[in-house]
């Protein structure tokens, strides 16, 4: 079964105003839906969340080329050719008019992006022409894994309050584990939210909080001392980028609260290092943004060698299936609040069910997801 053609669908919604994280804003839900076709008519269907889209969709055109003939079952032989552009001369021509990649021009990012979409739909075809569900190809046996619910952010134009009622609300849907953002405003405001939703939710509610690399390391000791009594489940990604591995395992020595990270991490390789440096006790990293399925596989035993859980971060409809076929797997996010992720509530004819707290993939060949074309055309970025 060989690749025939590659096609990128990138897709935007406005969310209508800003949900912010610690430094940034979301103002739009956007994805690349990326479609491998093969010669024997087996379309597999990846996701992409990475940024530049134009960027990555122009990449996905170059690697076409270099993979179109190429085995569609043989997987790690396309993720070696792809990732080889970031280590070899081929890499090059996507810099013609950039410069010189050693001196900050390369594209590493939004190639391992491109990497990711395809290496997802791989997975796709390979459980289609086997006749399996992803979760089964890798050898589980159950369809069912933890999920919690995600969001809590700083909503322009709102109260930082808001998220109290926020997070009961998704208890009240039958999550019993939520986790909400942090470091987006003064220490005592972040103090008032996160004992606000502990009561609001009860003691026996998991509660993660995510700072998105927003601290320092003396900013975060301070910041997880004060939330430490709130009964933190885990705290993820806290460090600022320029000292988010050794920092963090001065962190860890620092509080009882584990800490979770990797979604920022590009490689297994990277993640290797948050789990030798830094004792990270929950893995997120996240296989559509760098490196597909098949990286995340590597993250993930590498993880359970180490006694590490694995948690990737969004798309539970690909990562779920990884999560249920490991042991290592702890669950899935998922995001229930339409206005922030209405990508879920309305992209999908075909997706996976959740209800009290459970991820349930279904038993259709592949990856178990379809697209609503029409919505996707309607949001065509």
């Amino acid at each position: 079964m060989k690749i025939e053609k590659i096609v990128a669908h990138p897709i935007s919604f406005d969310l209508g105003t800003e949900f912010w994280m610690s430094r940034e804003p979301y103002r739009t839900a956007s994805s690349i839906l990326v479609q491998v076709f093969t010669d024997e008519g087996v379309v597999g269907l990846g996701q992409i969340h990475g940024r530049p889209m134009k960027e990555i969709v122009d990449i996905l055109g170059v690697i076409e080329q270099l993979v179109v003939g190429m085995d569609a079952l043989a997987n790690e032989a396309v993720w070696g050719r792809i990732f080889a552009l970031t280590t070899t001369r081929a890499g090059a021509e996507l810099d013609r008019d950039k410069g010189q990649p050693h001196f900050g021009a390369g594209k590493r990012p939004q190639i391992l992006a491109a990497l990711a979409g395809i290496d997802i739909a791989l997975w796709d075809i390979k459980g289609k022409a086997l006749g399996l569900p992803v979760w089964r190809l890798l050898g589980g046996d159950s369809n069912q894994t933890y999920a919690y619910a995600s969001g809590g952010y700083y909503e322009k134009g709102e109260s930082p309050l808001k998220v109290v009622e926020e997070m009961a609300s998704y208890v009240e849907m039958g999550y019993t584990a939520v986790k909400m953002k942090c470091g987006g405003a003064d220490l005592k405001t972040d103090i008032a939210r996160i004992s606000g939703v502990r009561k609001a939710v009860g003691d026996g509610v998991k509660l993660m909080i995510d700072a998105n690399l927003g601290y320092s390391l003396s900013e975060a000791t301070r910041a997880i001392q004060a939330f430490e009594e709130y009964d933190i489940f885990w705290f993820e990604e806290p460090l600022q980028w320029h000292d988010s591995i050794r920092g963090l395992g001065k962190l860890a020595g620092r509080t009882r609260v584990p800490i979770a990270g990797g979604e920022s991490q590009m490689t297994a390789w990277e993640t290797r290092d948050l789990v030798d440096l830094c004792d990270i006790r929950y893995m997120q990293f996240d296989a559509t943004r760098f490196g597909g399925i098949t990286e995340l596989i590597r993250v993930a035993n590498y993880c359970r060698v180490h006694d590490v859980a694995f948690v990737p971060h969004h798309d539970p409809q690909i990562h779920g299936h990884v999560v249920c076929a490991l042991e290592n797997g702890f669950g899935v996010e998922t995001f229930p609040n339409v206005r922030r992720d209405p990508l879920w509530d309305t992209l999908f004819s075909l997706k996976p069910e959740i209800r009290n707290s459970t991820l349930f993939l279904n038993e259709e060949p592949g990856l178990g997801f379809d697209i609503d074309w029409e919505v996707a055309r309607r949001h065509a970025a």
